[in-house]
């Protein structure tokens, strides 16, 4: 039989550790020749589980810059073979996804998303609507500066290649994030990797005039069909996403594809479990 080359799962589980844990064991486990979109469906902060400021801190064996979770914000992974990896290739997938909700989206030169926020160009002004690095609204030049909404991080290894970024969908806390992403003691630190860059930030669903607002849901299932038209995959080979699977871990095979709901009954397996001890 052919192996399946393509894979969709989304995560049930609204546990960030647990989610992390089956990411890294989708990276090590997943064939070498597939690509994978793995997408937890929401991801809790344990201010989203207290009304206070206790939230927890969980180191992502990426790296990267810090990132913020509540439940308006959206991640997703892709997991493909180093060959066919390039930084821009699914932020650019990603911002296709977006736009069905908000135009203004596009990879800005650092592979991060951002939103133009400024007037609408002139006709003549305007690019390609394919164009993902370009949009039909002002920015700089004395006008509003971009917004990032999306941020990303990588992970290369001889055989898999890992890409994963949040997007700031509605997120609740946006007017809060960046003081709880301030450290006191970045002043004495160094970075050994890509530094980070602090930006100014927006949610998805601002500078939009869809109404009423979308749902989260909507740009998940978004990215999912940008996945399938990519690839030219069967759609009729992917369930339902309202309808998961039962039982969870039974995923349904294709020669194309795989796709399932997934949740936290993979803490059964090992490899998973250990994970998210060691993330604890």
């Amino acid at each position: 039989t052919a192996p399946v080359n393509h894979h969709v799962y989304v995560s049930q589980c609204q546990d960030v550790a647990t989610n992390l844990s089956i990411e890294h064991y989708l990276f090590q486990k997943s064939h070498p020749d597939s690509t994978v979109l793995f997408l937890p469906l929401r991801t809790l902060s344990d201010r989203d589980r207290q009304q206070d400021d206790k939230i927890k801190i969980i180191r992502r064996r990426s790296g990267g810059g810090t990132v913020f979770h509540d439940l308006g914000n959206l991640n997703f992974s892709i997991i493909c073979p180093p060959a066919t990896f390039h930084r821009d290739k699914y932020a650019e997938m990603v911002v296709q996804a977006i736009r069905k909700t908000n135009p203004r989206a596009r990879v800005n030169e650092r592979h991060d998303i951002v939103l133009d926020p400024g007037e609408p160009l002139n006709t003549v002004d305007r690019p390609d609507p394919e164009d993902t690095h370009r949009t039909a609204y002002a920015y700089g030049n004395g006008t509003v500066e971009p917004r990032k909404v999306s941020g990303s991080a990588y992970k290369l290894s001889r055989l898999r290649a890992l890409h994963h970024g949040t997007c700031l969908f509605n997120s609740p806390n946006i007017s809060g994030i960046s003081e709880y992403l301030r450290s006191p003691a970045r002043p004495y630190m160094k970075a050994r990797g890509v530094e980070s860059v602090r930006s100014p930030i927006a949610n998805i669903t601002d500078h939009q005039s869809e109404s009423p607002s979308p749902m989260i849901q909507s740009l998940q299932q978004q990215i999912i069909e940008t996945f399938i038209r990519k690839y030219n995959l069967d759609s009729n080979n992917l369930y339902p996403f309202s309808e998961p699977p039962s039982p969870v871990i039974g995923l349904k095979e294709h020669t194309q594809c795989t796709s399932g709901v997934i949740d936290a009954e993979l803490l059964e397996i090992p490899e998973i479990s250990a994970g998210r001890a060691e993330l604890e």
